[in-house]
């Protein structure tokens, strides 16, 4: 859904005039288009950026996510902020539960996000600190101290 809604953003940006997913009507068609999006995340391509910026990050390690996270509107390949497990005990019951974002403002260390499971919430953020050696981050109930681990996707690898 975080690729989907990016996707029709950055039409919009283009000059495509579409309203915002979260105001059209829940008819079959829209349904097919987000299956189709959905789906995308399975696919090789973005399997292995997942993996590979999960495994480049020690395991999903937030310590370099506000300096390389590329916001929606300011960049040509945007990311997606994706919440999965981090590499301990916790790793499966996280797992189960990953959850994706589209970062578009960072301000004062904290990253604002549109989420698909609250399309009109303009306050959401995942909120970064330092804390002793280690940074950590929190975004509702996914949270670095309780096993979670974040990743950045290029939302082109969704596209093809």
């Amino acid at each position: 859904m975080a690729a989907a809604a990016l996707l029709s953003f950055t039409g919009r940006a283009a000059g495509i005039l579409r309203p915002p997913l979260a105001e059209l009507p829940l008819t079959s068609e829209l349904l097919a288009v987000l299956r189709k999006h959905h789906l995308r995340q399975f696919r090789s391509r973005a399997v292995l950026a997942t993996v590979w910026d999960w495994v480049a990050s020690g395991g999903g390690r937030p310590e370099r996510v506000l300096e390389r996270v590329r916001l929606a509107g300011t960049s040509l390949s945007p990311h997606v902020l994706c919440f999965g497990p981090a590499l301990n005990r916790r790793f499966l019951s996280c797992f189960r539960r990953a959850h994706a974002v589209v970062p578009y403002r960072i301000e004062e260390g904290r990253v604002y996000v549109y989420d698909p499971n609250h399309p009109g919430d303009r306050e959401r953020f995942v909120k970064f600190w330092q804390d002793g050696k280690s940074v950590e981050f929190a975004y509702g109930e996914f949270r670095s101290r309780e096993g979670w681990g974040i990743t950045l996707v290029p939302v082109r690898v969704c596209t093809r």
